[in-house]
């Protein structure tokens, strides 16, 4: 086992641990600090790299699918209007980054054909 492994076998525990004293003390999870710390610990750990880079050409198909998954909730009745069209305009908000990401790689690969990189 290479360090890097005890490295990130070590930040796992450590995220663990993280979640335990938030759930043997539930006033945590309702600081901000708590989670800072906790995505902190998460992002640091390789499989979650690993799991976002697989994600890059995925992101707007899952936030389209939570968005018909959130329509069929409410039309059947399962969430109210309010929370509906929060969460709504959180998907909504989501889909517009990815689209604007997308669109922000596609210059730069036009621009890199080109020779228009600096």
């Amino acid at each position: 086992m290479g360090l890097g492994n005890l490295l990130n076998l070590y930040r796992i525990q450590k995220l663990y641990s993280h979640f335990r004293k938030g759930v043997d003390n539930p006033t945590l999870f309702k600081t901000k600090e708590y989670w800072l710390e906790f995505f902190k610990i998460a992002w640091s750990i390789t499989e979650v790299k690993e799991i976002m880079g697989w994600l890059q050409g995925y992101k707007t198909y899952i936030i389209a699918a939570l968005t018909a998954a959130l329509t069929l909730a409410h039309s059947l009745g399962y969430i109210d209007e309010a929370t509906y069209q929060t969460l709504l305009a959180l998907l909504g908000a989501g889909g517009l980054s990815t689209v604007a990401a997308k669109i922000a790689r596609i210059q730069v690969d036009v621009d890199t054909k080109l020779g228009r990189v600096k």
